[in-house]
């Protein structure tokens, strides 16, 4: 069975929009990694469980409000919220005004649920799904094969990987095939 191609960001952004879920799993799951990378800068500040929240939060901003009518792409404008909303936290934590990092955008601010094109109700199942997804990736995964998982997701090739983590190619290969398999099973409950 052949893999169906690969969606660009900018797709899997218009297929969220039409209500997909799917769609932002799959976005989390591509950044997930690089938000792990921004956030080990800043675990000296703030919890790194919290600050990757953080980080999840700004990715889904950032799809909610990427204008796909311009020529820019998706990542670079994406990896600009994750940052911002993480150094906002951190801001927050040293200057003392820290608040609960699972608060989202105020609902009266948000320009989406102005213009009618987001409502209250899409940004609780929006949460859902983000917590859903990361649950998935932290308890079906072992630490092993999480490790293995995000050095493929940021795109790292096997030899890559098992060097970085001694081990040989075919044992990255293992784990890339049990954690396929792990997914598929958590995807279809």
């Amino acid at each position: 069975m052949k893999d169906a191609p690969k969606l660009s960001d900018e797709v899997l952004v218009e297929r969220y929009r039409a209500r997909s879920s799917e769609a932002l799993a799959e976005l989390m799951g591509r950044y997930l990694p690089l938000i792990h990378k921004i956030a080990l800068q800043y675990q000296d500040v703030l919890d790194f469980d919290d600050l990757v929240q953080e980080g999840c939060i700004g990715l889904l901003d950032a799809v909610r409000s990427f204008h796909l009518d311009t020529s820019s792409s998706f990542s670079p404008y994406a990896m600009a919220c994750v940052r911002n909303r993480m150094r906002k936290a951190v801001e927050k934590s040293r200057t003392g005004k820290s608040r609960l990092l699972t608060e989202s955008l105020p609902l009266d601010d948000s320009a989406e649920i102005q213009s009618g094109t987001l409502t209250p109700e899409q940004i609780c199942i929006d949460r859902e799904t983000l917590a859903a997804v990361m649950k998935a990736v932290d308890t079906a995964l072992s630490p092993f094969e999480r490790k293995v998982f995000f050095a493929s997701l940021s795109g790292q090739d096997y030899r890559t990987i098992a060097a970085s983590l001694n081990i040989s190619p075919k044992s990255v290969d293992n784990a890339l095939q049990r954690v396929r398999r792990k997914l598929r099973s958590v995807h279809r409950h």
